[in-house]
């Protein structure tokens, strides 16, 4: 006995396999969904270098007396290399003077080590001229050794002292000479000028002893070409 199937059981047979047909599409497409894009990956922050900084204590020709202050020497060799420079100079300052604002160099020392610098920059001057050599002794060694204490790791560079386009006294040198035993006691490096103004008045003012623009250029140069050969022990 053969069976037939009406009309609207055959409609209702179509309707069903079309819903199936839809739901099976959803599933596929759902299973085949585009992969999660990945993570732009953020670059990480580049540090920057904390600037060298520098600290000078010296005399009127290490505050550039007489010219602009941009043209002191110490200003002029922390500029080439990159440092950022507290100058404590005073005029007439020296490790057994006090300057024109009664600041030793022993006051100098003090003030550098408040602003924790790299690089000390230490000048010997002629206003030491009328000390006993064992008072500069002691007066500088016991500045220098204070500075180091306070400053374990910074390079203290010592520098000779200056005279003029003048014949410098035989105790200038005395004076260089003990300052530089200071300074290597403490295991600091020293730069020794010579006398580069003596018979040059071009190169120094007109009280022939404080250079000018040209005479401090001259030195920065100098200083910083011997900085740049040294090495330093610590």
């Amino acid at each position: 006995m053969t069976t037939r199937r009406s009309p609207l059981a055959s409609v209702a047979a179509l309707l069903a396999a079309a819903l199936l047909g839809v739901s099976l599409v959803g599933c596929m497409a759902a299973t085949q969904a585009a992969p999660t894009a990945e993570p732009v990956p953020v670059p990480s922050p580049t540090s920057t270098p904390r600037p060298v900084i520098a600290a000078a204590i010296g005399d009127s020709i290490a505050i550039g007396n007489g010219v602009p202050a941009e043209d002191a020497w110490p200003l002029l060799v922390a500029q080439r290399f990159g440092w950022t420079l507290s100058d404590f100079g005073e005029s007439a300052a020296g490790f057994t003077v006090p300057g024109l604002n009664t600041h030793t160099f022993d006051d100098q020392v003090s003030a550098a080590i408040r602003v924790h610098p790299d690089v000390v920059l230490v000048g010997a001057t002629r206003n030491d001229l009328f000390a006993p050599t064992s008072t500069l002794k002691a007066d500088a060694t016991a500045a220098l050794r204070r500075l180091r204490t306070a400053l374990p790791d910074a390079r203290i560079i010592g520098v000779s002292a200056l005279w003029g386009s003048e014949p410098a006294p035989a105790q200038v040198a005395v004076i260089s000479a003990t300052v530089r035993d200071a300074v290597l006691d403490v295991g600091g490096s020293w730069v020794s000028l010579g006398q580069p103004f003596s018979g040059r008045d071009e190169l120094v003012l007109a009280d022939h002893v404080h250079p000018t623009v040209a005479g401090q250029r001259m030195l920065a140069t100098t200083i910083a070409n011997s900085i740049a050969a040294q090495t330093f022990p610590r």
